[in-house]
């Protein structure tokens, strides 16, 4: 478990996902970045995946509050996640043998947004990824309405602009986005860091 406090005393705990809390994970998903995106399934596999990685951020009085989700993977994975080809990535990475680092998603309760939680969940997983010997990790930023709801906390953790990707979650039909209302039309930013 790792703490955090914040500058006015209140403490925060990230710690990796129970199987008792798959719902309540699954739910907070859905709230924060669209219905459907990590269905229950998705979570409940990183319990026994050794390279997924699904924590949640609980508060003093226990409750869920936030999450991050992150894996090893390669630059192949990305790209085709993304639908871009697999030559961006290898521009800034390309030791293609290697395991990358992806941190897949970042949630956090909107009464508890603004407070900088993201900056130390996403500061926290780096470390992680280092301990592991992942040398570059990567994340592809959703971009509702052109608005990018991470870019303070990427310029906080000195992450750097790799390049846009257009409209890559459309054809989830599973997905309702919460800008969209339905079919996720948004774009995204991906971002890199080293390590």
């Amino acid at each position: 478990m790792y703490t955090i406090t914040l500058e006015n005393g209140m403490r925060f705990y990230l710690r990796p996902l129970k199987k008792e809390e798959i719902e309540e994970a699954s739910f907070l998903s859905d709230e924060c970045v669209g219905k459907n995106l990590y269905p229950k399934e998705e979570i409940a596999a990183t319990l026994n995946d050794q390279e997924k990685f699904f924590y949640l951020l609980k508060n003093e009085k226990d409750e869920t509050i936030g999450y991050i989700y992150y894996f090893l993977t390669n630059e192949e994975e990305i790209a085709k996640y993304s639908k871009l080809d697999i030559n961006v990535f290898r521009e800034v990475y390309s030791n293609s043998d290697k395991k990358v680092g992806k941190i897949q998603s970042v949630g956090i309760k909107r009464e508890y947004r603004g407070n900088e939680l993201a900056v130390e969940m996403m500061q926290f997983i780096s470390k992680e990824m280092k301990k592991a010997n992942i040398d570059i990790t990567f994340i592809v930023c959703w971009k509702p309405g052109g608005i990018l709801p991470l870019g303070k906390t990427l310029a906080k953790c000195q992450f750097d602009y790799l390049t846009e990707a257009k409209k890559i979650w459309y054809d989830d039909m599973e997905l309702i986005c919460p800008h969209c209302k339905g079919r996720c039309s948004c774009d995204a930013e991906i971002y890199y860091k080293l390590l």
